[in-house]
């Protein structure tokens, strides 16, 4: 086992080919960290290859890419000091025409990837009496975002998981923290699913997925969000959760209590949908 520099972390990155966990790899990388990658393409991109310690591909929506990818990491390093859960995927349309296999796919690798990563690493941090890890959820998690209902579910659970998880883990000195980013550029907008082409809700969807697309266009660079995390995994406590991206956004979100939730929700709709 290589004895590790003063500051220096083993750290697992999924989603590592692109957007946030590309970002957030190659920052880490670039402060001296071992980081690791999963992904699910193979790695064609020079830059993050010579940046990572190693690269692990597989499918997180398959139950074994999880144990695999701590497997593989412990078998080089002997040690896992964070774990970074930066891998998901989207939704666009109305709830009534989600059907089950979509929804179940979003779930697959937005929430039970997470579940089963985080399983696979405990027992090893548990081990050494301490670890880290961040949980990506999204500003969406604390709001039901219209026509990106599956993907906020999906991030209220992460949210929900991690809450609890920060309390079971403490007494073995095993942090748990959530980064909520809002409007991003990356490659998620164009990979976002589409559903209910031609339904009645077709109208409304298009007008709220314009708006939503346009905000992500003009979002924050990925390199900030993965500047945070580098933050985040320096210091000594992480927070129950940091919310990252436009400053409207943020205050919106964080006004929610005071506006209450049925002005809230009106704002949400006028704001998304027009109507």
């Amino acid at each position: 086992m290589e004895k590790h520099a003063e500051g220096r972390q083993v750290v697992l990155v999924t989603g590592a080919t692109s957007g946030f966990g590309r970002a957030t790899a190659l920052a880490l990388a670039a402060v001296g960290h071992r980081v690791y990658g999963v992904g699910r393409r193979a790695l064609e991109d020079p830059t993050l290859e010579a940046a990572l310690a190693g690269y692990i591909r597989g499918d997180l929506c398959l139950p074994d890419t999880a144990e695999r990818a701590v497997a593989e990491v412990l078998a080089v390093e002997g040690r896992l000091d964070v774990l970074i859960n930066d891998a998901g995927s989207g939704i666009g349309g109305a709830l009534e025409d989600t059907d089950d296999e979509a929804l179940r796919r979003l779930m697959e690798l937005n929430f039970f990837a997470v579940a089963r990563l985080c399983r696979a690493a405990l027992p090893v941090m548990r081990r050494q009496r301490g670890g880290k890890i961040l949980n990506l959820s999204s500003l969406g998690g604390l709001a039901g975002l219209p026509f990106q209902g599956a993907y906020s579910a999906s991030k209220y659970a992460v949210e929900g998981y991690s809450e609890a998880l920060r309390c079971e883990a403490a007494p073995f000195g095993v942090q748990v923290g959530l980064v909520e980013p809002g409007d991003f550029r990356t490659g998620f907008t164009a990979s976002r699913r589409i559903v209910g082409e031609g339904s009645d809700y077709d109208a409304l969807r298009r007008r709220a997925m314009a708006r939503i697309e346009k905000d992500e266009g003009s979002g924050s660079d990925p390199e900030r969000l993965a500047a945070l995390m580098v933050k985040l995994v320096a210091r000594k406590r992480l927070p129950v959760r940091r919310a990252a991206g436009g400053l409207g956004q943020r205050i919106l979100v964080k006004g929610r209590r005071l506006m209450g939730d049925r002005l809230f929700l009106f704002l949400l709709r006028r704001y998304y949908m027009g109507c």
